[in-house]
């Protein structure tokens, strides 16, 4: 008798894992491979599951996102790169469970990262890595400079209208480059809620963020000196039924 596999399943690819046996634990919040069915067509989810469970902050659907930025000691050029999560990720402070949250979020001041996270940030920028922060007096995941190594801080990268992924229009999302992150995405640190443009970034499914209310339609109506037709109809109709 095979043992439970848990998944790590982007929403996108939620009813394909479903059709081929996948179960939802609504309690652990995850998907996984039922006792007793072979676990093989589910390759590429399984991952590494357990590790990400380690981690306050857990997605299934994320994001690499880049843009470029300027180095505030020497002005070189260079590409950032940030963490976005999808609606539906989950904060697990507590390991009680946790909350769903429905906002597209950036993850910021990053104390803990999956290998698999940093591995994809370090193949766009190198210099992503572990850093000292004097104004924040802690270390974290930051983006360094290529050229003379200064730490970028969190602050100015998201927090500020020039930082490279402040996000509050389409202007702004337009500078931005997004790539899916495989295998899901944990981590331990900030976020950057309120990220409501981040689904016209390209790369990003714009159909997750999308409002789910449909759009605002203009419906005429009908002029008070002309009631509507069947009313009209009633009109006459009893007309008719009043006449000798």
């Amino acid at each position: 008798m095979r043992n439970v596999v848990d998944l790590s399943v982007p929403f996108s690819e939620k009813d394909e894992a479903k059709q081929l046996g996948a179960r939802w634990n609504p309690e652990r919040r995850i998907w996984y491979v039922p006792a007793g069915v072979d676990p093989g067509p589910f390759a590429r989810w399984r991952g590494n599951v357990a590790d990400k469970r380690l981690y306050p902050l857990t997605a299934s659907e994320a994001y690499l996102v880049t843009a470029s930025e300027s180095c505030w000691r020497c002005d070189a050029r260079f590409t950032a790169v940030a963490f976005l999560l999808a609606p539906g990720f989950v904060l697990d402070e507590h390991a009680d469970g946790g909350e769903q949250l429905a906002d597209w979020a950036f993850v910021d001041y990053i104390t803990r990262l999956t290998p698999e996270a940093v591995r994809s940030a370090q193949t766009v920028q190198p210099a992503y890595r572990q850093g000292y922060s004097r104004t924040t007096e802690s270390r974290y995941w930051a983006n360094h400079c290529p050229s003379c190594q200064a730490l970028q801080g969190d602050f100015h990268l998201y927090s500020e209208p020039d930082g490279a992924f402040w996000l509050a229009d389409a202007a702004d999302a337009a500078r931005m480059q997004a790539r899916p992150l495989q295998g899901g995405f944990g981590a331990d640190g900030g976020l950057a809620l309120g990220q409501e443009a981040a689904w016209r970034i390209s790369g990003v499914r714009a159909q997750r963020s999308r409002p789910d209310r449909p759009p605002i339609t203009e419906v005429a109506t009908p002029s008070p000196a002309k009631p509507p037709a069947s009313f009209l109809g009633w009109i006459k109709a009893l007309g008719r039924r009043s006449k000798p």
